[in-house]
């Protein structure tokens, strides 16, 4: 009766510890990496200012970036715990001056090896296995920038140039492509002035099961590992 109660007790026990790490495992999976970030830009003074931060899993991981023209400052904590930045330390060697003999048969060297790596890419862009990898790569990565695309932009410009001329070029060219930001951009030209005046706000989300299937779909493509292959061989 005993053994069975501690076995009772023992199975309790063990559920409870599979779920909270299948809970822990869907929280990872499927709750959101929020981000957002703002920047503006004045050409007065050539001044600007970035800031931009993420947060994960109720703000229990952070990150935050400020960057204007004087300073620059990038943070990341856990709870309230700072694991970002870290000391680095940088150390470094100065190189020693070749000859020109020495030089040239480098020089000579890099050649060579420029002509092997051409033939290599030209029997890759010529190769049907390597352009379906290549396709199927493009794929996957356009897949992964719409999940990870901004779900709020919005962008104001002032723009004026030297002469009213070159400003109402300019503006010509940005309302022929208007259409596809109409949305987003808020555009002001200045046929007065020369000036360039904008700020751009954006936010969204990730969700790392998007991420990992798509790191998983790439990984165990064999067109595409064989094409990695490849590239390093060129690379070398």
């Amino acid at each position: 009766m005993i053994i069975l109660q501690i076995l009772k007790i023992t199975g309790i026990v063990l559920l409870c510890i599979l779920a909270l790490i299948l809970i822990l495992i869907a929280v990872i999976l499927f709750v959101p990496i929020h981000y957002k970030a703002r920047a503006d830009y004045s050409d007065k003074d050539n001044d600007y200012n970035i800031h931009a931060k993420a947060h994960w899993i109720l703000h229990i991981i952070r990150f935050n970036y400020d960057m204007d023209k004087n300073s620059k400052d990038m943070t990341g904590k856990v709870l309230f715990f700072k694991i970002y930045p870290k000391e680095e330390n940088r150390s470094g060697t100065l190189g020693q001056r070749k000859g020109p003999a020495k030089a040239i048969a480098k020089i000579k060297y890099k050649i060579s090896k420029l002509y092997v790596k051409i033939k290599r890419i030209i029997c890759m862009i010529n190769d049907e296995r390597d352009q379906k990898a290549a396709k199927e790569l493009l794929l996957r990565v356009k897949r992964l920038l719409w999940h990870i695309r901004p779900r709020k932009l919005d962008m104001n410009l002032r723009l004026g140039m030297d002469d009213p001329c070159s400003t109402g070029e300019i503006t010509g060219y940005i309302y022929s492509l208007y259409p596809l930001y109409t949305k987003h951009l808020h555009y002001v030209p200045d046929f007065d002035n020369k000036v360039i005046e904008a700020d751009a706000f954006l936010k969204g989300y990730i969700q790392l099961v998007f991420v990992l299937y798509a790191a998983a779909k790439v990984y165990f493509d064999k067109d595409i590992r064989r094409l990695y292959e490849q590239i390093q061989k060129v690379k070398e």
